[in-house]
């Protein structure tokens, strides 16, 4: 497979260009080498030597990459957060709005941004998001639940949703979308997937008078103790 980086030659190789040594603040170029792993990982670049492929991508000398970090391993922790943090980024914003929020467009929204964020990775999905990795920067691998729990905990007291145990629905609807993705990298329909996935937090997370009653009979709402 090609190597990845807009300094390659025709043949592949890196330009002059490319290899050129620029200056940059220490952050810049930390970001920079972040961009350059995405895109490599993006690209579903073959397993290997992917420390000079970031490096090649990014037009930076081999060993900067373990200048800021350590190892490949800690470069895909943060990978994780990055695009972990990203996807997020809608369903924080509407934490912080002030005033009533659409909750369902929300929680629709955010089934379709990780579902399309995962299929983006489809070669190397498991590494970036299932790999055990050696640190966890921020909290990531957990911030998906928390956000979803947050949210609905905030529809509830705002009425969109019915009353429900928020930290159980965060978890189920966070496992839900895991699936919907899993399900469309196999090759199933995104817009099917996400329908049912969706639809399942609507019946889960409607309120009582809203809910479809099973065999026709009255729906019963949760009470929390």
């Amino acid at each position: 497979m090609a190597r990845v980086g807009a300094g390659n030659d025709a043949t592949g190789a890196p330009s002059a260009s490319a290899t050129r040594r620029r200056r940059l603040a220490p952050d810049d170029r930390r970001a920079e080498l972040i961009d350059a792993a995405i895109g490599v990982l993006r690209a579903g670049v073959d397993e290997g030597n992917w420390v000079a492929e970031v490096t090649r991508a990014a037009g930076a000398a081999k060993g900067t990459f373990y200048v800021y970090f350590p190892s490949w391993e800690d470069m895909l922790a943060v990978v994780r957060a990055r695009l972990i943090e990203e996807c997020n980024t809608p369903i924080r914003d509407a934490l912080a709005a002030p005033g009533r929020v659409d909750w369902w467009a929300v929680l629709e929204d955010q089934c379709g941004r990780f579902v399309d964020m995962v299929a983006e990775f489809r070669r190397h999905h498991a590494l970036i998001f299932h790999a055990a990795l050696p640190r966890d920067p921020g909290g990531a691998s957990r911030a998906g639940p928390a956000l979803l729990a947050a949210a609905i905990e905030r529809g509830v007291a705002e009425g969109c949703f019915g009353p429900v145990d928020v930290e159980a629905a965060a978890q189920l609807l966070f496992a839900a979308v895991h699936a919907a993705a899993d399900a469309v990298l196999a090759g199933g329909e995104r817009e099917r997937w996400i329908a049912a996935c969706t639809a399942l937090a609507r019946s889960y997370l409607a309120p009582p008078a809203k809910r479809p009653s099973p065999r026709g009979r009255p729906s019963v709402g949760i009470r929390l103790a």
